[in-house]
């Protein structure tokens, strides 16, 4: 998410080895912007069985391709702010394998008031700007926060600006991913 409105969702080719799940490096298929589905699941790269860290239940897509989904919510560029002490919207999820040790996954049995531990938000903000584009698990009062999941930020507003201080593609709270020996994958189903 690059403070010049250049985002990884704007991407229209693919990117990295687009074949191989298991590879810890950015990647980005065209499935991304050409499947539609209903649900969604993430994984890690280094788990060979795609077991579901966590999975969406219901209709969270909508039909929409996860780009569509995304983007639906307006256009943040350039440090516009999305959204004060609130999620866009949140989707009910299941969690498995092991998403208790894995990073942006922190939150995922608190219950607060933006949302659910059993949900996943997006675009979402708590209090002082701290935020995330995908927030797993619960955030705000009772969880104090917001920036945990994917592409989170601490700009101090719901925003990304700031020449990159403290946004990370994932990870919980004020710290980026401490792993750097998996990437998680996200599968449209």
């Amino acid at each position: 998410m690059e403070d010049s409105g250049e985002w990884w969702y704007d991407n229209s080719v693919g990117v990295g080895d687009i074949s191989n799940t298991s590879v810890n490096a950015d990647m980005l298929s065209p499935a991304f912007w050409l499947v539609r589905g209903r649900q969604f699941k993430i994984t890690r790269s280094d788990d060979p069985q795609h077991t579901a860290l966590l999975q969406t239940t219901g209709d969270c897509l909508g039909g929409k391709t996860f780009r569509e989904k995304i983007s639906s919510y307006g256009n943040f560029r350039n440090g516009r702010v999305w959204a004060s002490d609130d999620c866009q919207e949140n989707c009910n999820v299941q969690y498995g394998g092991q998403f208790q040790p894995s990073d942006g996954f922190g939150q995922a049995t608190c219950s607060g008031s933006l949302q659910k531990a059993t949900q996943v938000g997006f675009w979402c903000d708590w209090e002082d700007g701290d935020g995330a584009v995908l927030m797993i698990g619960g955030g705000g009062k009772d969880c104090q926060r917001a920036d945990h999941g994917i592409a989170i930020t601490e700009a101090d507003k719901a925003s990304f600006s700031g020449g990159g201080k403290g946004e990370h593609d994932f990870g919980d709270g004020r710290a980026s991913a401490r792993s750097k020996t998996y990437s998680l994958n996200l599968w449209i189903n």
